[in-house]
């Protein structure tokens, strides 16, 4: 994160940059290439979690039956046990159905609903936000970029912003921020599992740097899938009644229906 700060501070037509609190890029690997993405974008937003006190606390308490180190990011069969621990417990029953209540040793795709249910499983309050048709012209999404701008806006000052996990149709990303440029226009930050470790790197080479930030940066006309879904992390579910509410998926979405 402080690397992308610098380069696009850096930028001359970048009047803004608007970014989470900390994320760790995880690429797809040899074997879990075209179906992990899921996955590794889960993986990216628990990496931005642990280094917050109190995600880390609660996290440790769920999970220190299993003894992982304090900062370990649970690995792909990890992330499909307990995705499955939820189901068991009644978690989006239907969206359980879907996939056969079946996820280990599988190479079954997970989705923004799955993200969502793992993450209300382990009491961490979140929103699915769902762009379920164009808002702008040629099949753009203007009022995707808006919220995602409202989002990172909301949390100047705060003391912890967490990337948002993004999926669209076959393939899911994380977005660790926002440019503002001159005229106006609005580019996201996107790390996207598909990028290699050695394409990251180059973020850290000075001479190299400006291409590589060029691979995150994302303008409203190469984000024209059909529809978008994000979730957004809000906080602890600390309630009883709260937790057994976050069961059913409730979506929100945009443009809302008439």
């Amino acid at each position: 994160v402080p690397r992308v700060r610098a380069i696009s501070n850096n930028a001359t037509n970048v009047v803004r940059t608007l970014l989470c609190t900390c994320v760790d890029h995880y690429a797809s690997s040899y074997g879990d290439r075209g179906w992990g993405c899921g996955y590794r974008n889960t993986q990216m937003l628990i990496s931005s979690l642990l280094t917050h006190t109190g995600y880390n606390e609660k996290l440790y308490k769920l999970w220190q039956d299993q003894k992982p180190p304090r900062s370990s990011v649970p690995s792909i069969s990890r992330i499909q046990g307990l995705i499955e621990q939820a189901w068991s417990q009644g978690f989006d029953i239907q969206g359980s159905e879907q996939l056969e209540c079946r996820l280990v040793n599988t190479r079954k795709w997970i989705g923004a609903t799955e993200v969502v249910t793992l993450l209300s499983f382990l009491r961490i309050k979140c929103q699915l936000v769902d762009f379920h048709k164009p808002t702008g012209p040629g099949g753009s999404h203007p009022e995707l970029f808006n919220w995602v701008l409202k989002y990172f806006e909301s949390s100047v000052g705060g003391e912890f912003t967490p990337p948002l996990y993004l999926q669209h149709q076959g393939h899911s990303r994380t977005i660790m921020g926002i440019e503002i440029h001159r005229d106006g226009s609005l580019i996201l930050l996107v790390l996207d599992p598909s990028h290699s470790p050695l394409q990251m790197a180059q973020l850290g080479d000075t001479n190299s740097a400006s291409t590589a930030l060029r691979l995150l940066r994302k303008n409203e006309s190469a984000m024209k899938a059909r529809q978008y879904q994000i979730v957004a992390v809000l906080g602890m579910i600390e309630a009883d009644y709260q937790y057994q509410q976050s069961k059913i998926i409730r979506g929100c979405r945009i443009p809302q229906d008439r």
